[in-house]
């Protein structure tokens, strides 16, 4: 029997149509419980109906659009269940029947149930993981159902069956899977982007001009670039043994019994008794860079995953093309380490992003017709006067101080000439 739900008001039912996640973890925490024993009252399997729950609300969430008035929004959610629970069912009586009526349909150990915390973690981390492709979120369902039903014929050793009984058994199972597989990936990932989204985390921040060092409770050296955020768990390391990066740093990480993970931009770095800079800034379109200095990390985006051993870059797009990090971007992305401004044949507007973010002065242009000219300098991050010199000597450039943190720029084949001197008259 469906389960009388919490009511919902227009206005939240119009912030989960538009998107807004703050309005399914309201919908979800009010109706989970609920959604829970609507199924296990077909189920008889608490663990069992809080995936097909979680599995109503997502596939709701992903189906949103077609929500034209709250009235739907509940008898979709438990038309969600209905199919879920009728899912798993159909696989239970396929995995009986191949292994002969008189053996158990549901042999392994019931699985624990959660929290509705617990699960609304693992709800999260799917929300921010990289969409699948359809097509092969359907393959991998299939290849799971074939493996459970391969493993569970084995180990009851069924009887032998007449082919076309086996085979319409068989038919069953594999379409019966239950299309939570992804719950059981990432975990490690899902609950560090739960704890690290949470109100209460840590934030440490640098400011333009600004570096500084952190060294966390797990002994994790932190040094941090200008204009940097570092966000880690209240209860850092016992609930979640993550950090996240949003800007350039770089990480020195113990030797220890379990990895520390490094969220840059939609990369996870997993690191033990290593170093690394990481970088990755808003205005680089949230590229995630990186560079490791000792030991190794293993990097995870999306589906793939990447083992980086010392002196290897790797730069990732958001879509998560990805690639080694061309020598010259390299050395404007990281040769702050070595406490310098490093410019090799680099566009004047990334040049002048950089100046902006280490010196803290912004240098503007009425003409911009000139920002993509290449420009190769060398200057020390403690000195904004050598490196205004440099950038005018490397790009050809004048520049003029007109007040703090802020300067004005031109073409220096523009550039008024400067007068000379009058020569003093002589007096009789």
């Amino acid at each position: 029997m469906p389960a009388s739900l919490a009511p919902i008001t227009p206005e939240l039912f119009a912030d989960f149509k538009g998107g807004k996640e703050t309005a399914l973890e309201q919908i979800f925490r009010a109706n989970f419980e609920a959604l829970t024993n609507e199924a296990n009252e077909r189920l008889d399997d608490v663990a069992a109906s809080q995936k097909i729950a979680a599995s109503a609300f997502l596939d709701v969430w992903d189906r949103r659009a077609k929500l034209a008035t709250l009235d739907q929004l509940e008898p979709m959610l438990h038309a969600a269940v209905a199919g879920e629970a009728a899912h798993e069912l159909r696989r239970r009586a396929a995995a009986h029947h191949m292994a002969g009526n008189g053996a158990k349909a549901h042999e392994t150990a019931a699985a624990a149930s959660e929290t509705t915390e617990q699960w609304w973690a693992k709800i999260t981390g799917v929300l921010h993981a990289a969409k699948a492709d359809p097509d092969e979120v359907a393959k991998q369902r299939a290849e799971h159902s074939r493996h459970e039903a391969a493993a569970h014929m084995k180990k009851v050793a069924a009887p032998k069956r007449t082919g076309l009984f086996v085979f319409v058994g068989l038919i069953i199972a594999l379409g019966a899977g239950i299309p939570l597989w992804y719950f059981s990936k990432g975990a490690e990932t899902t609950k560090a982007m739960q704890m690290l989204g949470r109100d209460d985390a840590k934030v440490t921040h640098t400011k333009e001009g600004q570096r500084g060092t952190v060294v966390l409770e797990d002994s994790t050296s932190v040094k941090l670039g200008a204009n940097t955020t570092l966000k880690y768990s209240k209860s850092f390391p016992l609930d979640a043994h993550a950090v996240q990066v949003i800007g350039t740093a770089v990480i020195r990480t113990p030797n220890a019994s379990s990895p520390l993970l490094v969220k840059v931009a939609n990369v996870w770095v997993y690191a033990n008794d290593a170093e690394f800079i990481a970088r990755a800034f808003p205005e680089d379109s949230s590229y995630a860079m990186l560079k490791v200095l000792a030991g190794s990390v293993k990097v995870v985006f999306g589906k793939e995953e990447k083992v980086l051993a010392a002196g290897s870059t790797l730069l990732v797009l958001p879509n998560g093309t990805n690639m080694d990090l061309p020598e010259d971007r390299a050395k404007l992305s990281f040769g702050w380490t070595d406490g310098s401004l490093v410019s090799e044949h680099q566009p004047l507007r990334k040049v002048l992003q950089e100046i902006k973010r280490w010196y803290g002065i912004q240098i503007v242009s009425k003409d911009t017709s000139f920002l993509d000219r290449p420009v190769s300098m060398t200057a020390s991050l403690d000195s904004s006067k050598v490196a205004l010199a440099a950038l005018e000597e490397g790009g050809a450039v004048k520049v003029t101080l007109e007040a703090e943190g802020r300067a004005s720029m031109v073409d220096a084949a523009n550039a008024p000439k400067a007068r000379p001197a009058k020569a003093a008259k002589r007096r009789k």
